[in-house]
């Protein structure tokens, strides 16, 4: 075994000779053990590997080998990034499925936008494909990244949000995408969803996903429609989950005349503009971060 220092701009060549284990010294350097000297033609100094004794060892990181670029979303074997800066795709995909070696597709993803909530996402290297199946909550999901909008940061919020709804009652999730809050629904809890959207694309998903997830609690029925004329009898749903935040005051009055009670998720700068935006006071929860002032929040109202 042999420890070496090296600096951290120099990490991906070092990977030529199959690091095993990497320990952070400042925010320049990095002590690696190898099982040989390195082959590629960078600058190093031999320690003694008692130096790294009792420190923690870390895994390579993606700035380690791109500066400015500290993390990326994985949807099943997909990567996702969105670089703050301009970037060469073909490096940023080599990096990346070295770090990561499940990954098998990279993409550069742009911002949503359209009333389908489809990011715009740009090749970056691997295989070229959009469709792929990923877990979230003991769930899977078949999703092509291409025709819909997927966070998987907000599996959490989602797995939340299924404990806090009741059983024996009906839902709409108004915007469902591929399905993603109606499946963790539906996973743990006894009701009836209806789950609709615009984007066709993502109900064809969602019903795949259905064949995929065979113990579900809940019932699922999946209609296509325009949010702004929704098909049902006013007060057709105990529970109305609203998940567009960007567009949501287009939708506010049609979605809360079929619905006794809704979760909005509003994008605003504070509580009081997501209470102006839905014309309702209520408590807000901030759940994700947009941008750097802007935040997505969670409440609930009486229609």
């Amino acid at each position: 075994m042999i420890c070496v220092k090296v600096n951290k701009k120099d990490v991906k060549k070092l990977l030529e000779t199959k690091p095993l284990k990497f320990y952070t010294i400042d925010e320049n350097s990095l002590i690696v053990k190898l099982e040989e000297l390195p082959k590629a033609d960078i600058e190093y100094e031999i320690v003694d590997c008692k130096e790294v004794e009792g420190k923690k060892k870390r895994g390579l990181k993606l700035s380690d080998l791109i500066k400015g670029i500290r993390s990326f979303q994985i949807v099943g074997d997909i990567a996702l990034v969105s670089p703050k800066r301009s970037i060469d795709p073909e490096k940023l995909a080599e990096s990346i499925m070295k770090v990561t070696k499940n990954v098998k597709a990279v993409y550069i993803r742009k911002r949503v936008s359209g009333e389908l909530r489809v990011n715009e996402i740009i090749f970056a290297g691997g295989e070229r494909r959009t469709r792929t199946i990923y877990k979230e909550n003991g769930i899977r999901f078949v999703v092509d990244i291409s025709k819909v909008y997927v966070n998987t940061s907000l599996s959490n919020e989602r797995a939340k949000l299924a404990a806090e709804v009741d059983d024996h009652i009906k839902i709409l999730d108004a915007f469902s995408g591929y399905g993603a809050i109606t499946l963790n629904i539906a996973k743990i809890k006894q009701v009836y969803i209806v789950s609709g959207d615009l984007n066709l694309d993502g109900l064809y998903l969602l019903k795949e996903s259905l064949t995929l997830n065979k113990n579900l609690k809940g019932l699922i029925d999946i209609i296509q429609y325009d949010a702004r004329y929704l098909p049902f009898r006013e007060k057709s749903f105990d529970l109305v989950i609203a998940d567009n935040p960007t567009m949501i005051s287009l939708f506010k009055s049609e979605i809360c005349r079929v619905g006794k009670e809704t979760i909005f998720y509003v994008l605003a700068h504070d509580n009081k503009e997501a209470s102006n935006i839905i014309e309702r006071e209520t408590d807000w929860i901030r759940v994700n971060d947009y941008s750097k002032n802007l935040f997505i929040f969670k409440g609930k109202v009486r229609c």
